[in-house]
């Protein structure tokens, strides 16, 4: 267990490490204003990318092993194909998105699915360590095909940095193929049918939940570039890449977390693992969150450029929601991962009204700092919601769910048994 999860901190370590610098090279080399235009870039895909999951995302993960592996793989990227060019232009007819980009985002979202699909069947078959090699070998791509057309090709644009994206997620996406050949020798094609029905429930009810959370995770993201600008909004997504490398150690933990939870049956066993989890989590991001606070805006100045110095208020203003993100993403791996979907999506509506509310009526007059305080809001909903329903669904109680020194200890006995 603790190899695991150790691993994959580290592989999202070095994803965040060199996400970090993609974000220093982009902000300077390109500016606030095209930083905000690669910020709606990757929001649009990760759009595309929600609806994929109705059939490549954590459904896949929950079916793998009870379905045979080559109509999982197959059925799986022709829906991510189809969603791809569908929702590209749905996003550029309803002005989400310039037209210019349109072939961009389409080949990017079919890229994107392709490699989503093989590293969910990985995680599906508890292969955490390949899963990790895969997000390592796309973020190390990255940074490379930037590098070498920013300085080598001496081509700063945003067309640079879209070839980037495609390249990162081609090339991975051909070694997992590799990864996975086995499988394929080993599949049989039985029960199709029922395999369609199961992707289709499984999936529309978790994507229901992943496309609300989107709501509450970067609508955010068009207000501020509705009421504020572009370069408002290119200043708070280097805020949200900061956060983000601190929730790390809550992903790598909940990954690990997940693809337990969907092989197992114990409830007792489910719960334990959650709670421990969840406390684990918690008690890790507290000191790094600290740490990113005390960090002046000087340092910030200096890393990004002298367009993103307000950093510090901002990520202030988001120190509430990184906790509770940390916090109640157990609750909400718990739930799908027992199947009980439908309290996920009632959490994600409920944050979608916070998110809303607070949004329309802060990031107009406090802008990014509003943005800020609107997504440890709408958190802070869910987090009571999803905390409510877990005492309530596994027995557990309120004072299980404080964060104990003990969960570590316990993490350090049962990595023998994992």
């Amino acid at each position: 267990m603790l190899l695991k999860i150790l691993g994959t901190i580290f592989s999202k370590g070095i994803t965040a490490i060199i996400g970090f610098l993609i974000v220093v090279i982009t902000s300077q080399q390109l500016g606030a204003s095209i930083r905000g235009e690669i910020a709606i870039l990757v929001l649009n895909i990760s759009i595309i990318g929600l609806f994929q999951g109705i059939f490549n995302g954590a459904s896949l993960i929950y079916l793998t092993p009870r379905f045979s592996f080559a109509p999982l793989f197959i059925l799986s990227n022709l829906f991510a194909i189809i969603v791809s060019i569908l929702l590209s232009y749905c996003m550029v007819l309803s002005g989400l998105i310039d037209h210019n980009l349109l072939t961009d985002l389409m080949f990017l979202g079919i890229s994107q699915g392709l490699l989503t699909t093989s590293q969910s069947l990985l995680l599906g078959k508890e292969k955490i360590h390949l899963f990790n090699f895969l997000e390592i070998a796309k973020t190390i791509v990255l940074i490379i095909t930037i590098l070498f057309f920013f300085f080598v090709y001496e081509q700063k644009s945003m067309d640079s940095v879209v070839k980037s994206y495609f390249i990162s997620y081609l090339i991975p996406f051909f070694i997992s193929l590799l990864l996975l050949f086995k499988q394929f020798t080993e599949s049989k094609w039985k029960d199709t049918k029922n395999l369609t029905f199961a992707l289709l429930k499984y999936g529309f009810e978790i994507q229901v939940n992943n496309i609300s959370q989107m709501i509450n995770y970067r609508l955010c993201f068009f207000f501020i570039e509705k009421f504020k600008g572009k370069e408002a909004l290119g200043v708070f997504s280097v805020a949200i890449s900061l956060a983000e490398a601190v929730w790390i150690i809550c992903k790598s933990i909940a990954t690990f977390q997940y693809s337990k939870i969907v092989n197992i049956s114990d409830a007792k066993t489910q719960k334990r693992l959650t709670l421990q989890s969840m406390h684990i989590s918690i008690l890790f991001t507290i000191p790094v969150l600290i740490v990113l606070l005390l960090l002046p805006d000087s340092i910030f100045k200096f890393v990004f450029g002298v367009e993103f110095g307000s950093l510090r208020l901002i990520i202030l203003s988001l120190s509430l929601g990184i906790l509770e993100l940390a916090f109640f993403t157990f609750i909400n791996h718990y739930f799908t991962g027992i199947g009980k979907n439908k309290i996920n999506i009632y959490a994600s509506l409920i944050g979608n009204i916070a998110t809303i509310v607070t949004g329309i009526l802060l990031i107009p007059y406090l802008g990014n700092v509003g943005a800020g305080i609107t997504t440890s809001i709408a958190y802070l909903t869910m987090l009571l919601y999803l905390s409510y329903r877990f005492v309530k669904e596994s027995g557990a109680s309120y004072y299980d769910l404080v964060p104990k020194i003990k969960s570590i200890r316990d993490l350090f006995k049962t990595t023998r048994l994992s």
